[in-house]
């Protein structure tokens, strides 16, 4: 879709005839010229020209069969820094546990030639690793570092001596980006610049030489963007990206000059928005986690227009940084390989193989180390992705781009590093997709045997479909997912796997029947969905179908939640009666209450549930305030099971149904505390006593229900949370108001799923932090009720323990366990 001009601004006085000559310093300034640019450095982010390309002639193409070799691998402690390679030396950054350090190895052999105390080191949180994030730069036989918490140093190349620091936070009003400082030094012109996001200053320009700040420029807001080298309308200038603006910068001076409102936001987007130059006055800008844009700045007179050229979903949602090739941008979109045509933003082809990960391009190949530690080679081909070698190298994750130099690629995982050789040899063994192997001994191996001897394999498959009751099939301990009809590419997503992950299906030769077949415990439950030509469908053949509150395309959650998936239950598995339609006489019924906060200034609307009988009676009922209360409602079933339950194994209660419509858990904390609950106390029969009181959440809002018990003492006795998701900046605030059992009497219930909601490439989990909170509490002596399920997550999941919360919470007398 082509967008109107976006900015125009006049050329700032005295520029008209500006001719900047700037790179990186190792191309332009210290003497490396041609060897650097053939591929025999890579002294920093992304490069010696911050492209993300190495040209090196021949350097692949030159071989006729090409072997990846591993010289040496060695242990590393854990981060995402690159690793910049000159002068003989590799140098990165890693913390190794107790500090963040610089690291300078020898780039032929391996061996620690020095090491560099930066400071403390910066632990992971929130869904982080450990470890500094920002790639150093090697110049001038100096090193520039920035450490997470904002110390940027100069450190001798040979021995590591420090040369001189500037701690960007303290001397020069750095906003601290909440994952730490990520931005990676660029040497331009004569002058070091760093993107520090201080007020009014949201690029610095530091001497090289002696760290003396020379000038200030530009008022965006910085998160862990990088400053990029580019020529643009026959002139050589610096990219800057912040999260509201990219800017075009003369390094000399610091004059901005032009601007352009991108308008994007979101983590994988403007936060860590790194600009992409793509061919003469283009930029490539991945500006938002669902879209991406290439914009044109073109120069007229003294005018300069920036403008918006297309702006689609082809490249989306991703912290990989695109290379730029020969008309197109070569991406990971999603988790998928992707192929753009940069004048037009149309895909010209996706691919799930080799797997997500971070690229850059050496003599015309894609170099790619996925994030499960595989390396792979292959040509930067518009007409599809083929790969050339590969090998495994590292059996942890893997979040840092390659670098090439001098026919190497060097690589690091969260816990080694490694140089690879290109050599020739042998054609690369494909990695092997599933066969019937995989299912020797199953009843769905001889069936699939049997279509393969048919004469008409479709029609032999359509039969066998046909003759199943119920999908996906499951057979003993293995659950068989199968799918037939029209796509080229399946895999299969959802509980088993968690968030932005998902298996690969493989097709029965001369069909269109795909397959994947997965161990699964007696007794489980879980949701999943299919993942056809990279867009998620739920299992055409399943009736059973759910709605996730938690994920969204392209299986990321919190954006756009609402992916229909399908659900399957393993022999043993039992579905709660107390979700059954209830007998009339057993309904309770719902009415709104308003009620005017002063505390969160303005109206709150609440939903409250009164029993089956409330009307009728004078007896005084206890209480459960239900956080989150919409999506109770709405997925939980929560009044159904109520209607069910009560008088038979949970006892006569009042239900208040809230929404958290503040950031500030305190506000609301006191607002449940000093308006709602005396309200309700006031409006109904209720027992106005903290051990008739209790707060229920489930994921985030059961995060709310923790906090709020713990941080009103004495108003609420009683406390259960299902999957609460607790990241780090939310532990530090609950952590110390937790109390010992024999401060404060509580009763607690705590359940989560065995295959709760979690990425396995990034340090997120909400089993593991459900698991974290009810140790802390037993570690105080509290008595914890409820434990691990074998489940998945959401609300497929949580509503089939609720029955179990209830009856911990107010148990009827003399009931047995739901």
């Amino acid at each position: 879709m082509m967008h109107a001009v976006a900015r125009s601004l006049p050329l700032r006085p005295g520029l008209v005839a500006l001719a900047l000559n700037l790179t990186l310093a190792v191309t332009w300034s210290h003497g490396a010229g041609p060897a650097a640019e053939q591929g025999a450095t890579w002294p920093g982010f992304r490069g010696a020209a911050g492209d993300g390309i190495a040209a090196a002639p021949a350097a692949i193409s030159g071989l006729p069969r090409l072997r990846l070799e591993t010289a040496w691998k060695k242990p590393l402690g854990s981060g995402y820094s690159g690793l910049a390679v000159a002068e003989g030396r590799l140098v990165t950054l890693y913390s190794d546990g107790t500090s963040d350090r610089a690291l300078a190895l020898d780039a032929d052999t391996g061996a620690e030639i020095w090491s560099h105390t930066l400071g403390p080191t910066y632990a992971g949180h929130d869904g982080s690793h450990t470890g500094p994030i920002a790639t150093p730069l090697i110049a001038g036989g100096q090193v520039f570092v920035l450490g997470p918490r904002g110390v940027l140093a100069a450190l001798r190349l040979d021995t590591g001596a420090p040369a001189w620091s500037v701690d960007l936070v303290e001397e020069h009003g750095a906003a601290a980006p909440f994952y730490g400082f990520a931005t990676s030094p660029l040497l331009a012109d004569g002058v070091l610049l760093v993107e520090g996001g201080a007020k009014d200053a949201a690029v610095a320009a530091f001497d090289p030489a002696t760290g003396e700040l020379k000038w200030t420029a530009g008022s965006d807001k910085i998160s862990y963007q990088s400053p990029v080298p580019a020529q643009v309308g026959g002139r050589r200038l610096v990219l800057l990206a912040g999260d509201a603006k990219l800017a075009g910068l003369d390094p000399a001076t610091g004059t901005v000059l032009w601007e352009y409102a991108h308008e994007g936001g979101g983590a994988r987007g403007a936060a860590s928005l790194v600009p992409v130059p793509a061919g003469e006055g283009r930029i490539f800008l991945a500006h938002k986690d669902d879209t991406s844009a290439l914009v044109s700045v073109t120069r007229k007179d003294e005018t300069v227009t920036v403008a918006t050229a297309w702006e689609n979903n082809a490249i989306r949602n991703s912290y990989n940084v695109p290379v730029y090739h020969d008309g197109h941008l070569y991406a990971f979109s999603s988790r998928f390989l992707t192929c753009v045509d940069a004048a037009t933003g149309e895909a010209r082809w996706r691919s799930r193989e080799p797997g997500d990960g971070f690229l850059i391009l050496v003599d015309g190949h894609l170099v790619i180390l996925t994030k499960e530690g595989s390396l792979h080679v292959a040509p930067a081909d518009p007409s599809g992705y083929r790969e050339v070698a590969r090998t495994d190298l590292f059996e942890d994750l893997a979040w840092t781009m390659p670098s090439y130099a001098g026919g190497r690629i060097y690589v690091r995982s969260l816990g080694e590093i490694a140089r690879v050789d290109l050599r020739t040899g042998a054609a690369p063994e494909r990695a092997r997709a599933g066969t019937l192997q995989d299912l020797a001994g199953t009843r769905l191996a001889r069936d699939l045997e049997a279509i393969m001897a048919a004469q008409d394999r479709k029609a032999a498959a359509e039969r066998f479909l046909e003759a199943q009751k119920e999908f996906p099939l499951i057979e003993g301990d293995r659950v068989h997912f199968l799918y037939a009809g029209p796509g080229r590419d399946l895999a299969v997503a959802g509980d088993l796997f968690g968030a932005r992950q998902e298996e690969p299906m493989t097709r029965l030769p001369g069909t269109d029947l795909f397959y994947l077949s997965v161990e699964a415990e007696p007794g489980l439950r879980a949701s999943y969905l299919f993942i056809r030509d990279f867009e998620e469908i739920p299992d055409p053949r399943n009736p059973r179908r759910v709605t996730s509150t938690l994920l969204g395309p392209d299986m990321e959650m919190g954006r756009q939640p609402g992916l229909e998936m399908s659900w399957f239950a393993m022999p043993g598995w039992r579905e709660p009666d107390y979700l059954r339609e209830p007998e009339d006489d057993r309904r309770g019924r719902l009415e709104s209450v308003e009620l005017q906060s002063a505390i969160l200034e303005g109206k709150q609307t609440f939903q409250v549930y009164l029993p089956a009988g409330y009307d009728g009676a004078e007896a005084r009922y206890p209480v459960l305030y239900v956080h989150g209360g919409t999506g109770v409602l709405e997925h939980g079933k929560l009044p159904t099971a109520l209607d069910n339950l009560i008088g038979e194994r949970v006892a006569p209660l009042i239900a208040v149904f809230i929404d958290q419509r503040t950031r500030d858990t305190d506000a609301y904390a006191r607002m449940l505390s000093e308006e709602l609950i005396p309200h309700v106390d006031a409006t109904y029969r209720t027992v106005a006593a903290p051990e008739a009181r209790a707060n229920l959440g489930m994921g985030f809002p059961g995060y709310t229900a923790v906090y709020c018990t713990f941080k009103q003492e004495g108003v609420v006795q009683k406390v259960a949370g299902q999957s609460v998701f607790i990241m780090d900046s939310m532990w530090t605030r609950l952590e110390p108001l937790l109390p010992q059992a024999k401060e404060r009497p509580l009763d607690i219930y705590l359940d989560w799923g065995r295959y709760d909601l979690r990425n396995p490439h990034e340090a997120w989990d909400m089993a593991a932090s459900s698991r974290r909170l009810a140790a802390a509490l037993e570690e105080r002596g509290f008595a914890v009720a409820g434990g691990e399920a074998l489940d998945g997550t959401d609300w497929a999941s949580w509503r089939n323990r609720t029955g179990a919360v209830l009856q911990a919470l107010f148990p009827l007398p003399g009931s047995s366990r739901p």
